[in-house]
Order: C-alpha cells, then structure tokens, then sequence
C-alpha cells in the first residue's frame, strides 16, 4: 500500500478531474518510475493491473470494475494512453500529463537546460574561489590533523579491532555457500490443477508483486487436494485480484440425477416369477 500521495489540486480543477480521478492520476504519475516497461509497435508503455491499483490504493476503491472505469476518465482527460497485450494492461503519460509536477520556470521533475547551467555555474565558482573563511578553517582542520597524528592516543592499538573483524568477515565470506537458484512457481503445480491455470494464478501473482514461494505452493497445494474443481478456486481469485485462495467460495456443480427411464436393457424382469408350461411367466 503506498503510505502517501500528493495532488496538484491546481492542475486537477484545470483538467476537471473529481477527488477519485486526481488520486489515481497521483498514483499513475509516478508509476513509470517502478513499473516494469514493455516495448509495443506503437513504443513503450508500462505495465498497469486493477489488482495492483486496488492494492496501492485501498481508499480509492476495492473493485476491479471502479479503477478500470477511473483509468479511462484519465484517457478521456487526454493524460493517460491504455493498450494491453494477451495477459497484462498498459499505459504511458501523455505530454499533457507531464505537466502536473512542472513548475512555471520548468523545475522539479522536468528541469530547463538553463536551470540547470545556472546551477552548475554557482557549484564551479564556489569551488574556484572558496572565501577567505574558508581557507582559514581549513587550515584549522589542518593543524587538528597534524596534532592528531603526530600523538596518537594507544600508539599501537588503534587498529587492532578493525583489523581483527576484517579479517573474521573475510574468512565468513570465504565459508559462505553459493546462492541459491531462483525459484520457479511453474515447477511446484499442484497434481490436480490444470497447466493452464496454474501458469495464470503464477502470473497473477507475479503481476500483484505477490510471487508464490516455494512454501505457499506446498500449502496451496494441499488446500486443493481433495477439492473437486480446484481450477475454478485459483480461477476466483484471479477475477477478484487476490492474493490467496478460497476453496470454501468456488462453486461446485452439483452432480446429475439418474434418469429413472433408464437402465431397461440391465433390468432382470423373471425375477420373483414362476414360468409356466406354455412359456409364460407368473408370480
């Protein structure tokens, strides 16, 4: 859950966006910052889920269908551009929206090229010419140093501990195994789920920024081990972005009734009955 957002309510009533809009936009505008990029034939867009926004943002909305509807009020507002591929939905900022965090003279986030010469005139002619206090601390500082290391207090021992945890730390380095390899969800599919829902409850997971661990799979695996239709269960919670499972909730199809017009060909009809002598039959 992200712990603060800010809102530039001046660009925000400019725009016409409502309290719920301005709060996504904050949210979205600094997504490409951590969100993961991905390369389309129409350039680069950044991955975007409903789960991941009902996660960041649980005082916006907790339904799937509320922070779709907010995401294309912000591409109606022309801030925001929407695509998708087969399993993930994207975006990218529109130049109109780069213009939230901008002040007049072009600082903060988006810096003018004479902005920043400015600065670093200022760094270079403080560097060249320091003032004359200045030197004189300096040449304080010098004579500290000086003092210090002509007298030093515990000549001999100064040393000693650093020296004697370098050395431990490198003998603990030395020792130490080498990584182990990253774990992958796809090997550890529970025996009665399908291939391809197990690979979309991995990939759900991965995109909440919830990946399955190799303990989770083993307790997953035998909450659905004697379950009927343990597909329907991870397919539930993959409509409803959440992070575990529910085996209680999934529906289970109730079984078929036996037609009692049936089974006429198996039926014994002579049982119970006495044949007579004309070959016919009774009780």
């Amino acid at each position: 859950m992200q712990f603060t957002i800010t809102i530039n309510q001046v660009k925000a009533l400019e725009w016409g966006l409502n309290s719920q809009q301005a709060q996504l936009f904050s949210f979205v505008y600094e997504c490409p910052s951590w969100a993961k990029a991905i390369k389309t034939d129409n350039g680069i867009f950044f991955v975007l889920t409903k789960a991941k926004i009902i996660e960041e943002l649980p005082l916006l909305t907790d339904k799937p269908d509320t922070a779709y509807r907010l995401l294309k009020g912000l591409e109606k507002a022309g801030l925001v551009e929407l695509s998708s591929t087969a399993n993930v939905s994207l975006f990218r900022l529109t130049e109109k929206a780069k213009e939230w965090n901008r002040k007049l003279d072009g600082s903060e986030k988006y810096p003018t090229s004479e902005a920043f010469e400015g600065r670093k005139k200022i760094r270079s002619t403080s560097e060249k010419s320091p003032g004359k206090v200045g030197k004189i601390s300096e040449q304080g500082r010098k004579n500290i140093r000086g003092g210090s290391e002509k007298s030093p207090t515990n000549q001999g021992t100064s040393n000693q501990g650093t020296n004697q945890v370098t050395s431990n730390q490198e003998k603990q380095c030395a020792n130490a195994p080498g990584k182990s390899s990253k774990f992958d969800p796809l090997t550890a599919k529970p025996e009665n789920v399908s291939v391809e829902v197990w690979a979309d409850w991995c990939q759900h997971r991965k995109e909440i920024h919830k990946p399955l661990t190799a303990k989770s799979c083993e307790q997953q695996a035998k909450a659905l081990a004697n379950h009927p239709t343990p597909d329907s269960v991870l397919a539930l919670s993959i409509s409803n972005g959440w992070t575990g499972i529910f085996p209680d909730k999934a529906v289970i199809p109730a079984p078929v009734p036996t037609s009692r017009h049936s089974g006429f060909d198996t039926r014994d009809y002579k049982a119970g009955t006495k044949e007579n002598a004309n070959g016919t039959f009774r009780l």
